[in-house]
């Protein structure tokens, strides 16, 4: 059985989101959804991060960015 992993959001993250355009917002929720359900799919590793970022992993939604 494959694990899901559970998303947890910050406040800074709800603000932010809740004034994107709604066609951003579904995009960028899409991809959160789609790599908590099929956690294989994290492996892109964000290059040369400062050191309160290390061992984050990005991936690019249009102009945005997700860190995982």
């Amino acid at each position: 059985m494959r694990s899901v992993y559970r998303v947890e959001t910050t406040p800074r993250f709800e603000r932010d989101f809740h004034k994107l355009d709604s066609q951003v917002g579904r995009r960028i929720m899409k991809k959160i959804d789609q790599l908590a359900a099929h956690p294989e799919l994290v492996v892109q590793p964000f290059r040369n991060p400062p050191p309160d970022l290390a061992g984050l992993h990005k991936y690019r939604v249009g102009d945005y960015r997700i860190l995982l």
